[in-house]
């Protein structure tokens, strides 16, 4: 009952950020702040030199709270996500994904829309970062997505690794508890170029995330 009324909560403020706020970016970010407060979780996270206002993020992925976690920590960003295609196709969800922007991992997608995405980037002074779990999923697997480094090398953009750890802790993957009081390690490590070659930029993701 506990874990149920908290994510009532966080629910209601889904809608109520959604629908008050223009910006659907602005609303997310509102929302991650917001549910780190309603879990009373404590992020700890090194804030590291990122010498470009466009990068891409690569993370790993154990729990819902990720995506809280990584709009925490790089609030000062518009971040847009990288989602599963199936994911596009629930109800307002869907709906909501595409509103903020959010790509498809399909790789001829990837590739299509970092071609479209690097003209806006010149126009453009938005400090904006592009977000994807290369595992693709909550559960352990080996399964590593190189989409994310398709199209960081497309747009010639830095990929930033990071690893979280502790927020499975906090919202269990395939369960709907939520444990208040928990502490959350985001670490933010170097950036890598996207001129290193493929293979390379690949096992040191593997490595680290």
């Amino acid at each position: 009952m506990f874990s149920f009324l908290k994510w009532i909560k966080i629910v209601f403020y889904l809608f109520f950020y959604y629908f008050t706020q223009k910006n659907t970016k602005i609303a997310i970010k509102k929302l991650s702040e917001k549910t780190i407060k309603i879990c009373k979780t404590r992020i700890i996270f090194n804030k590291t030199n990122i010498n470009s206002k466009n990068f891409v993020i690569m993370a790993t992925h154990k729990s819902y709270f990720d995506i809280f976690c990584i709009e925490h920590c790089f609030g000062d960003a518009k971040i847009i996500w990288f989602a599963k295609q199936e994911l596009f196709k629930i109800p307002f969800y869907g709906h909501m994904l595409k509103e903020t922007g959010a790509l498809s991992v399909d790789r001829k997608s990837v590739i299509k829309s970092a071609l479209a995405i690097r003209k806006l980037l010149k126009e453009k002074k938005d400090n904006v970062a592009f977000a994807i779990f290369p595992y693709g999923t909550r559960k352990h697997t080996n399964d590593f997505k190189s989409g994310g480094i398709y199209f960081a090398k497309k747009l010639k953009l830095p990929i930033i690794p990071v690893r979280i750890d502790g927020s499975c802790n906090v919202m269990p993957p395939g369960k709907i508890t939520i444990k208040e009081n928990q502490t959350v390690n985001v670490k933010v490590f170097e950036a890598i170029n996207y001129n290193e070659d493929f293979d390379k930029i690949e096992s040191i993701l593997k490595n680290i995330i």
